[in-house]
């Protein structure tokens, strides 16, 4: 392994230890334009977001709408269900009883 050595300025004199590439400066102004210059863009690479944000909000507003149909179906059994059961503790006698009262009030008035 190669020791490192204590360099003093005044070895080193007035010699510049940095260099500079050939025609760095006459061809910089190329190479900055070239990096920086547009490259044609395919329309599939602009369209490919909005594509993506579309079928997001498509999926969001499709799940969504399944949540609130099994919502209002689980709602309207919760209804159904709680007439069957009232209906169940009546019987038939009970009911034509109860019509038959109905029919009286409403003749009386």
């Amino acid at each position: 392994m190669k020791e490192n050595k204590n360099i003093k300025l005044d070895e080193i004199g007035s010699r510049l230890p940095f260099t500079v590439p050939d025609n760095y400066f006459e061809d910089f102004s190329n190479q900055f334009e070239s990096a920086i210059s547009f490259n044609k863009v395919s329309w599939m690479r602009v369209l490919r977001p909005w594509l993506y944000m579309a079928a997001m909000f498509a999926g969001i507003i499709f799940i969504s709408r399944i949540g609130y149909n099994v919502y209002q179906d689980k709602k309207t059994a919760k209804v159904e269900n709680y007439d069957m059961y009232v209906i169940s503790q009546v019987n038939d006698a009970e009911i034509f009883d109860y019509y038959a009262s109905q029919e009286k009030v409403t003749n009386n008035n």
